[in-house]
C-alpha cells in the first residue's frame, strides 16, 4: 500500500494517477474527501485526515508501506502555512512513520530549501529534511526546482485576459524550469525502492530567464502583449515587509519573487535524472503538451 500525502496537489494528483495505472494499491490522505476528486471506483482509497492530528495520521499510516508527500505550507497561512505544516504537521507524519515497517518515505522538498533562508517556506522545508534524515525511517528526499506548472498559468493569466506581460523582478536570473509530470516519474519510480537517503536536485534541462520564459508563452498562445508590468526585488522585498503583518501568504509570494530574481537557480540534473529512469521534458515539451488546456482555461 502506498500513502500519498498531498495527492490533491499539483504534483500529487501526477502521481496518484501513475499509481493508479501501474495498479499499485493507493491511499490519499486528505482534509477534504470532496477535493479530491477520487474514488474507490479508480482504485484509490481516500482516508480523512489532518497532519495535525497524530491519531488520523496512525490510521492513514496503518497497513502502509510506501509513504510519497508533496503536502506544504506554501499556498496558507498560520496553521495552514509552514509553521504548521513544516513546523509540526510533517514532522508529527515523520514520527509516526517511524514506528511503522516502511519501506520507503519519499519526500518532495524544494533545491532551495535552507535552514538559514530569507523565507520561512524554504527554512521549513529544511526543517522536515532535517528530522526525516534524523529520524531512522528509510526515505529519499527529491529536491526540485520551480515548476512549468506553477509559473507558465500564473505568466499566461495576464496574458490572456489583459494582453500583460508580467515580470518579476528584473527577470534574467536563468532558472532551471521542471515539469511537475517529471518531479511524480520519479517520485514513483523510487516508490519502488528501498529508502536508502538518496536525495536528488531536479531541474529541467533549459535554463532560461523570466523573460525568455515569458517568450516562449507569448509565442506559444500567439499573444504580442500591449505592455509589460515589472516588480523589481527591491520593490518586492519591500512589499514583503509591509505585507507580513496583514497578508501573510502575499508576502511569502513576493519574498519567493525576490529570490527568485536573486539566488542561483541553475541545476545540472543529468546524473540524477539517468539514475531514477526519467526522460525531463524542455519547455517546449511542456508547452506542447498543455497548451490546449492553457488556451481554454481563461477562454
Amino acid at each position: 500500500m502506498v500513502l500519498v500525502v498531498g495527492g490533491t496537489g499539483q504534483v500529487g494528483r501526477q502521481i496518484v494517477e501513475l499509481l493508479r495505472r501501474q495498479g499499485s494499491r493507493t491511499r490519499v490522505l486528505t482534509r477534504d474527501p470532496a477535493r479530491a476528486s477520487l474514488s474507490r471506483v479508480d482504485g484509490v482509497e481516500i482516508v480523512v485526515g489532518d497532519l495535525l492530528q497524530r491519531d488520523s495520521l496512525v490510521a492513514a499510516l496503518d497497513g502502509v508501506e510506501v509513504v510519497i508527500c508533496t503536502a506544504h505550507g506554501g499556498h496558507g497561512s498560520r496553521a495552514d502555512g509552514p509553521r504548521g505544516i513544516e513546523g509540526r504537521g510533517l514532522p508529527q507524519l515523520v514520527e509516526v512513520a517511524r514506528d511503522c515497517a516502511l519501506k520507503q518515505f519519499v519526500y518532495l522538498s524544494t533545491a532551495s530549501a535552507r535552514p538559514d533562508s530569507p523565507s520561512d517556506f524554504f527554512r521549513g522545508k529544511a526543517h522536515v529534511e532535517a528530522a526525516l534524515r534524523s529520524s531512522g525511517v528509510p526515505h529519499s528526499i527529491l529536491r526540485p526546482t520551480h515548476l512549468l506548472d506553477t509559473w507558465v498559468p500564473m505568466l499566461a493569466e495576464p496574458l490572456v485576459t489583459k494582453s500583460r506581460a508580467m515580470i518579476i523582478g528584473k527577470g534574467n536570473n536563468p532558472v532551471s524550469w521542471v515539469a511537475g509530470r517529471d518531479i511524480a516519474q520519479t517520485a514513483v519510480a523510487l516508490a519502488g525502492e528501498t529508502g536508502s537517503g538518496y536525495t536528488a536536485e531536479l531541474g529541467g534541462p533549459d535554463a532560461l530567464t523570466l523573460r525568455q520564459l515569458n517568450g516562449l508563452v507569448e509565442q506559444a498562445l500567439g499573444i504580442s502583449p500591449k505592455r509589460t508590468s515589472v516588480m523589481s526585488p527591491g520593490m518586492l522585498r519591500a512589499g514583503s515587509r509591509m505585507m507580513r503583518p496583514f497578508n501573510e501568504l502575499m508576502a511569502r509570494q513576493m519574498r519567493l519573487g525576490a529570490l527568485l530574481d536573486t539566488l542561483p537557480q541553475v541545476v545540472d540534473s543529468t546524473v540524477a535524472w539517468r539514475r531514477l529512469g526519467v526522460t525531463p521534458s524542455t519547455v517546449a515539451d511542456w508547452l506542447d503538451a498543455n497548451l490546449t488546456e492553457l488556451a481554454a482555461r481563461w477562454a
